[in-house]
């Protein structure tokens, strides 16, 4: 039983890095430090549907493989701030509907500040702050409102359900 359940956490963890990184980077707006992107609907999404670890894995593996792709050089900063984004948007699994978006507000800022830390001692104040109002007005927040309108439906999906019980 172990085993099944590892081998669909990992399909799991596979098949939303995927879409996560093919969002991130197929739609990646270009910015002073970086670039604004919706792959973090995905990241909430996996999350919210199957807990914080699998939001961990895919915080962590689908958007550090778009920005080796596109070649972002502080991909290793995408780690801890996609990471930790996704095992905090994972506590809303289960959760009222309102607290999932308050969950997923408090990981994309976590995620945010993150990012405008490295950007403060790598490209200096303005452009860290420009990143950070883009981080949280343009990739959160619309990240935040894609997964809000997609997340009941998916909850209430037979196959998701099954899936769910199966990790």
């Amino acid at each position: 039983m172990a085993q099944k359940r590892l081998s669909v956490f990992i399909a799991l963890v596979a098949v939303f890095s995927a879409l996560c990184a093919v969002l991130t980077s197929a739609i990646a707006i270009p910015s002073p430090t970086g670039y604004t992107h919706i792959g973090d609907t995905i990241i909430y999404l996996a999350a919210l549907l199957f807990g914080s670890r699998l939001g961990l894995f895919v915080g962590l593996i689908g958007p550090t493989l778009a920005d080796i792709v596109v070649g972002y050089p502080r991909w290793y900063v995408t780690l801890l701030a996609h990471g930790v984004q996704g095992y905090i948007a994972g506590m809303g699994k289960g959760k009222r509907y309102r607290t999932q978006v308050l969950i997923m507000l408090t990981a994309g800022i976590v995620m945010s500040f993150t990012y405008f830390v490295v950007n403060v001692y790598i490209k200096g104040l303005m452009p860290a702050l420009t990143s950070l109002f883009r981080d949280i007005f343009g990739q959160t927040l619309v990240s935040v409102i894609l997964s809000s309108l997609l997340v009941r439906p998916l909850e209430k999906n037979p196959l998701i359900q099954k899936v769910a019980q199966m990790i």
